[in-house]
């Protein structure tokens, strides 16, 4: 009977998005907007799925609980990559160190593969059975974790870092320093976004997402010995995307 109550009041919705990733990794310097804001910036594409524990397109006037009107599940497929570069005022400098700083240049993809809960401020069912024309927008925030396949890059303009590891910067020549071998980790995630309605059995969705991961080495860097070394990498991603009601 528990199943039968869930299939009959559940509703499923799919889509997709896409955006701007920012990276904040250990290509640049904290509290240099370039490096963790502005420069490192790639972008991503994703498959996304909802499930809405109340049938809101056909059970509109049959009224449920708040956790059921308020909150979705959103599982996600999505990938996302960037080239990396060192901004910063370290990097800037006319030395041999700026110089190796500037001669390197990394990438990172990612793949991640997970969900996340969604709080939307608006009743769900009011919103999605679109039987109040003027409720147009529906803010919500989100929180989530991912399981990450990432394969990270690293070249030098100064030679073959893997024959000659001189030509990297001095606090990345250490072992262990440099991973560049693929991996999986984890990652938690936060968001804040809206949807807004485009037609009957669609929205459009707009999204800022903080990506936290298990791992330092997402861009294959991790000088372990530097004090300045405090955090694991992450990302902000910033997209849009449509969402269709299956029913």
């Amino acid at each position: 009977m528990l199943t039968s109550f869930a299939q009959d009041h559940a509703s499923h919705e799919i889509g997709f998005i896409t955006g701007a990733a920012s990276f904040t990794t250990d290509y640049g310097q904290r509290y240099n907007f370039k490096a963790n804001v502005g420069g490192n910036v790639g972008m991503g594409i994703g498959l996304i799925y909802y499930y809405n524990f109340s049938d809101y397109r056909y059970r509109w006037n049959q009224r449920t609980n708040y956790f059921n009107e308020h909150f979705r599940i959103r599982a996600e497929l999505s990938y996302m990559s960037a080239k990396l570069d060192h901004f910063s005022t370290w990097a800037q400098e006319n030395s041999i160190w700026g110089e190796k700083l500037r001669a390197m240049h990394g990438t990172s993809r990612i793949i991640n593969f997970g969900a996340q809960l969604e709080f939307h401020f608006v009743d769900i069912i009011d919103f999605g059975s679109r039987r109040i024309p003027d409720l147009k927008w529906s803010p919500y925030i989100s929180a989530g974790a991912m399981v990450d396949y990432y394969k990270p890059g690293l070249k030098s303009d100064l030679g073959d870092w893997t024959q000659d590891i001189s030509v990297i910067y001095e606090k990345w020549q250490v072992p262990g320093a440099i991973n560049v071998n693929a991996n999986f980790t984890m990652s938690a995630t936060l968001g804040i976004g809206t949807r807004h309605k485009l037609g009957e059995y669609s929205d459009v969705l707009i999204e800022a997402r903080w990506q936290y991961f298990f791992s330092n080495y997402i861009d294959g860097l991790n000088a372990k010995q530097d004090p300045a070394n405090k955090y694991n990498d992450w990302l902000l991603w910033v997209h849009v995307g449509y969402v269709y009601y299956l029913n």
